[in-house]
Parts: structure tokens; sequence; C-alpha cells
């Protein structure tokens, strides 16, 4: 910056030339003035009624998409900018398609560096190709700003705090990419009893037989009568279907422990791609995951319902649930299976099989549910409990992720 020196010396010399009535010490002292005022207005005005937006279209991605990031500046004041340095801040999950990538001290984070310059009142946009490579709920921003004098000399900034969020929904793959018969995934439907029956409707009582549970008996009933009535439900043809992701990827709940970020990222999107296939089929599928959410909610829950709105709730939670599990998978099925509609079939997406994780698994179907389970990875081996079993290995998992491309 010139200072108050180079003032000084410019007064001198314009004072000097005047006297000796000389051209050349005039001149130099005029522009040293000159280049002093210049500087000390640029340095004091020039992030004055400077604004910056970020605008991103779609707001909402899959895993491998691309989206147009717009970065916009727009000087309101009279006084141009030679260059106006914006820094903004992004996730490493995308890469963008043009400008300067400087790291951040922050981790996963990485810096987006473009230069501007802008005459009076004058609005510059400048677009960008960003693709996404991780699914996740991404904070874009905070943005700095930096500007300064015409020579170089002197430089002030301004953060601006103010941050956008980009949800990228996890992949979806066709089920049999992943090693999953897609007719049949829960197991064949053509069973000898193809009805379902709805406990919350009882048309009437039976005898009790041998084969049925005990939470069907109607004790009233048999009290009146004197011997064991069982009650009979209305048969209904609807099917429904229970994701039971779990988050631990170390085993014995892993909390504190970390996770392995491979295994999550297929978990999640194995439980996506079901989701998706359920919704495709017309059977109502929920959610339930022993993670949390950033809206402050102890476990991920969403009962099974139908619907497009549904399935992009499912993935809009899949995308923002933090890694961390907040409590054994095993528990979320005891907690969650008497709460079901009688019948549900529950899918267990996991990469480790322990014993919390086995209880659970018989808490479902002693409350009448069926259970599929569904092995992620190679590390884990099955447990053989004599229900319908598929494993997606990580290679398979992998290969379906980056050779599935989205249209």
């Amino acid at each position: 910056m010139f200072s108050q020196g180079w003032l000084i010396v410019g007064s001198l010399l314009l004072i000097l030339g005047l006297a000796a009535r000389s051209g050349g010490p005039f001149l130099v002292g005029l522009v040293v003035l000159l280049g002093a005022g210049t500087s000390y207005l640029s340095h004091r005005y020039c992030l004055h009624r400077v604004e910056f937006r970020r605008s991103f279209v779609p707001r909402r991605a899959f895993h491998g998409e691309e989206i147009t990031l717009t970065l916009e500046v727009t000087n309101r004041k009279p006084l141009p900018l030679a260059w106006l340095e914006v820094t903004d801040e992004l996730p490493e999950e995308v890469v963008p398609s043009r400008g300067r990538i400087i790291p951040s001290l922050r981790q996963r984070r990485q810096h987006l560096v473009h230069l501007f310059s802008l005459r009076w009142y004058e609005r510059v946009r400048r677009r960008v190709t960003i693709t996404c490579r991780a699914r996740g709920y991404f904070p874009l921003g905070p943005a700095r700003l930096r500007s300064g004098d015409l020579f170089g000399l002197t430089s002030q900034g301004r953060t601006l705090e103010s941050t956008d969020r980009l949800i990228v929904y996890p992949k979806i793959v066709p089920l049999e990419a992943l090693g999953i018969p897609a007719l049949h995934p829960i197991g064949d439907h053509r069973a000898p009893r193809p009805l379902l029956e709805d406990p919350t409707r009882t048309i009437g009582v039976r005898d009790y037989q041998y084969t049925d549970p005990i939470r069907r008996v109607h004790w009233k009933a048999t009290a009146r009568i004197g011997r064991l009535q069982t009650r009979q439900y209305e048969a209904t043809t609807t099917h429904r279907i229970a994701v039971l992701l779990n988050m631990d990827t170390l085993g014995e709940y892993a909390e504190y422990r970390g996770f392995i970020r491979p295994l999550l990222e297929l978990n999640i999107m194995v439980a996506a791609s079901f989701a998706a296939w359920a919704e495709e089929q017309g059977i109502p599928v929920g959610l339930f995951a022993n993670g949390y959410l950033p809206e402050g909610l102890r476990r991920v829950r969403l009962a099974p319902a139908l619907g497009s709105v549904h399935l992009t709730a499912i993935l809009e939670a899949l995308a923002k649930v933090f890694s961390t599990p907040v409590m054994p998978l095993g528990d979320l099925m005891a907690l969650e299976a008497g709460a079901l509609p009688w019948g549900t079939t529950a899918v267990v997406i996991t990469a480790v099989v322990d014993a919390p994780l086995l209880a659970g698994i018989a808490r479902l179907q002693e409350a009448g549910h069926g259970v599929v389970m569904v092995l992620v990875g190679d590390r884990v081996g099955d447990p053989r409990l004599g229900i319908p079993t598929h494993r997606v290995s990580g290679e398979a998992g992998w290969r379906a992720m980056d050779e599935i491309r989205l249209v």
C-alpha cells in the first residue's frame, strides 16, 4: 500500500517541479500522488457494496450426476474493481470442471478459487459444472472475497458465512447387478397362504391349533367357551417391506471405533436399490436405520408407505444419515418388531453379524414378520439361520456402482 511516506515524497516532488518550473519532477510527483490516492480509495472501498451469490441446479442429485454451479458477483458502486478473488469452500466429494482448486485446512474440504474483474455497476456470472462423486448432505460455503488496489500492493478480505446445502442421493442400481434375484428378492410369493392377515380386523374366532402363536389367543372367548380360542383375521393381499439398515461396519456396536467407509456406502446403496425396487413393484416400503439425521432424530424411522414422495423421503434420509450408529441394529429390531404391521417382510442389510443382530432377527420372527438377510462385503459369514439370504460382495457392489450410468 502507498503509505504516508509516498504522499510526502509525491508532494515534495510536485512542489519542487513547480518551484523549478521543471516538468519531470512535477509529473513524477503527480503520478505518485494519483497512485497513492487510488491505492487508498481502492483499499478502503474495494469490497464496499460488492455482492456475491451462489446458486446451483438441480438442488438435489444422484451419485454420479452433474450439477451446474453459478457464481455471481455484483459491483454496486462507481469505483471499478481491477481484481476480485472469490474463494468458495466445497466438499471433496464434488469435482469442479474448471477453476483453481486448493486444499482446505478443514477435513474433506477444498477451495474453489475464481478471479474476476468488474467495471462500475457490473454483474458477472460464471458457471461451473461439478460432478457428485459420493452421496451425502454437503454444505457449500462459506465464501471469502478478497480485493485491493490496481497495483496489487494492498488487499483486504471479507468472509461470507452463508452456506447452501446440496443433497446427493445414493446411487440406485438394478438388484440383479448386485447378484440379488430381481424377481423374488424377498422370497417366493407363491406361499401356501398367499393372503396375509390384518391383525387390526378380527372377523371371528376358532379353536386353537398348536401352530398358532400365543399372541393370537382370544382370552375372553376362551373363558366363555371353556377351551382355547384363536382370533381369525380378515385376509388382505397387502404386502409390506421394512428395510433395516445397519450402520455398524465393525461389529459389537462400534459407536466410538469409526467405520469402514466402502462397506457403509455399499450398505446404503443396497438399501436405496431395495427401496426403489419395492416402489417399482407397488409394494409399500419403509426404512429403519440405527444412524441419526442432522435434524436431531435419534434414529431413522420411516414407516412403510407407497408413492414417489415417500421414496424421495427415503432417499433423502439415506443421503443425510450419519455414519455413527446410535444403537445396535438388534435393539432397533426389538423396538420396531411390535410396531410393524403383522406380516411385514424385514430386509436386513448388514456388513456384520453379531449376537444383538441375531437376537433382533429372532424377535422379528416371534412378532410374525418374515426376514430376509442381505450380507454386504466379503468379511461377514453366513449365519445359516434358515431364512432367505443374499450376498453382495465388495467387488460386485463397486462394479455395479461404477458401471451403471444414470440417464
